[in-house]
């Protein structure tokens, strides 16, 4: 038997409550954060540099990505997208965390229950 001690990790800054990443390292399939360049505001309307712009689309990366009311973690759940969906990124925002929020709007229906067209916000580190 070995005495080796097992040590939680935890998801490095990202709330637990806006979905389940798939296994895999940091930043692959979902596996936690990734590096996420500093926000800047044009006109009203927030843009990440480095990745994503507003206007651009974006695919899910986890299976059942919570879609809330508003950036973060405590806002309420509207419904579910999963891996492979295209949303339209629409906007930006940080949390009081800092953990970076899309505001996205859903260019099909999702197996969740969203209309296309639906407009939410998710975690942007579920986001390719």
């Amino acid at each position: 038997m070995s005495g080796a001690i097992v040590t939680g990790l935890g998801m490095f800054g990202v709330s637990a409550a806006s979905a389940l990443p798939l296994p895999g390292p940091v930043g692959v399939n979902g596996g936690g954060p990734r590096n996420v360049a500093p926000m800047r505001v044009v006109s009203g309307h927030a843009y990440e540099d480095g990745r994503g712009s507003y206007g651009e689309s974006a695919s899910v990366t986890v299976n059942g990505l919570r879609v809330r009311t508003g950036p973060g973690a405590t806002r309420a759940v509207l419904g579910l997208v999963y891996e492979g969906q295209r949303v339209k990124l629409i906007g930006a925002r940080q949390d009081g965390r800092g953990q970076l929020w899309h505001r996205v709007t859903l260019k099909r229906a999702s197996a969740g229950g969203l209309p296309r067209g639906f407009k939410g916000w998710v975690s942007a580190a579920y986001l390719y």
